[in-house]
């Protein structure tokens, strides 16, 4: 969104989602509840983009996930090999 300005409105929304994950990420104790409020936060947006009319969003989350999931395991196939 560079050079476009944001409608006050679209700001505000932005700002009320930044300060509740914020929040409840200042609240985790531990790297496992860390990636818990993550994986929410990601499920939240790709619901919204849904209901926005992306109907590939969530799918998109999941390819993300597993990605992410096979680069480890194969990591650490390779560190216990």
């Amino acid at each position: 969104m560079v050079g476009m300005t944001m409608a006050p409105e679209v700001r505000r929304r932005l700002q009320n989602k930044a300060a509740f994950w914020t929040q409840r990420v200042r609240a985790v104790r531990s790297d496992a509840e860390l990636a818990q409020v993550c994986f929410d936060r990601a499920r939240a947006a790709a619901r919204r983009a849904q209901r926005s009319g992306n109907p590939r969003a969530m799918h998109e989350l999941a390819e993300l996930l597993a990605r992410w999931a096979e680069q480890h395991e194969h990591a650490e196939a390779g560190h216990t090999a």
